[in-house]
């Protein structure tokens, strides 16, 4: 079976959206991870090799025409979008899509947030579906044209359509520009999803003897001790047992030769701990080491990795 897509780049019904500065939102061409919304929604059909694309509009819509001149997209115009509702200018894509495929992958413009893998699964449906996130539907879904034999229904309704759900822990399916804070959250999820690709260069600096006794866990350690006064407390809010904490306290006390905790125990309010002077200035100096070492780590990370980002 053929399958295609139909990115609705016809207006969403009620008000004119504004973006961040309060001007007119075209969603279309609104600038989007480097590119716009409708060409980053196109980039990511074509790597699943959906064909053909067609993008329904409301409208000569001439300036979308030009902007995507070279992205070999079929139009398909809704002539009166003013005289009905969204889902009867769907239909009127749908009538044109039947013409062409077997089934259509619905885009709607304004949910440019799905990845690449999520479409993979959806095409891998064998009936008409739908991606799930938490138990809500998302977008793009996927429609089954030869359920009706050739005909389209008068009257077109989501509800009414029989929709398989695809469970997916992908909830870049539920984001909408159009929804409040939309526009942020959908740059929000791309700067991640760059974040979570970028070539990275870790720097983990430890202190040894004959052994390895000091290093970020048992810096940290230390430190939430002193903000806290308690180690029962700082082992909790690491998640590491009490047992374990004074091991790695009196390791590092041993190697070095002087306390790092000030005990203080029982009393009407309880024991308390807190850093003695030279323990503070230990941690200091491991602090002030960890941030020269993480700038020349990076210097010498952009000299021989530069070519890789």
């Amino acid at each position: 079976m053929k399958t295609g897509a139909l990115i609705l780049a016809t207006s969403p019904p009620g008000e004119a959206h504004r973006d961040n500065e309060e001007f007119p939102l075209f969603v279309p061409m609104y600038p989007l991870d480097g590119t716009t919304v409708i060409k980053r929604e196109i980039s990511t059909l074509r790597q699943a090799a959906v064909s053909p694309i067609l993008a329904l509009t409301d409208g000569p819509k001439d300036v979308l025409k030009t902007h995507l001149s070279h992205n070999h997209i079929l139009f398909v115009e809704d002539s009166s979008p003013s005289s009905h509702n969204r889902e009867a200018s769907l239909r009127t894509g749908l009538m044109a899509a039947q013409q062409k495929m077997d089934r259509v992958i619905i885009v709607p413009v304004e949910c440019p947030a799905f990845s690449l893998e999520t479409l993979l699964a959806l095409l891998a449906c064998e009936k008409s579906a739908a991606p799930t996130c938490h138990g809500l539907r998302g977008w793009p879904r996927l429609l089954d044209l030869t359920q009706w034999g050739g005909e389209m229904p008068d009257h077109f309704s989501w509800d009414a359509l029989p929709l398989e759900e695809l469970p997916t822990e992908d909830p870049s399916v539920l984001l909408s520009l159009l929804e409040e804070n939309g526009i942020q959250k959908i740059q929000e999820h791309f700067k991640n999803q760059r974040r979570a690709n970028e070539l990275r260069c870790k720097t983990k600096v430890v202190l040894t003897k004959e052994d390895d006794f000091f290093g970020p866990g048992v810096c940290h350690l230390l430190e939430c001790i002193d903000e806290t006064g308690s180690i029962q407390a700082a082992a909790s809010q690491m998640h590491m047992s009490y047992s374990k904490s004074w091991k790695m306290i009196n390791k590092v006390e041993k190697e070095m030769g002087f306390p790092f905790l000030n005990r203080s125990n029982g009393g009407k309010s309880g024991g308390s701990s807190t850093l003695t002077d030279e323990g503070r200035q230990f941690i200091e100096r491991y602090r002030a080491m960890v941030r020269d070492m993480e700038q020349l780590s990076q210097n010498f990370f952009d000299t021989y990795f530069r070519d890789f980002q």
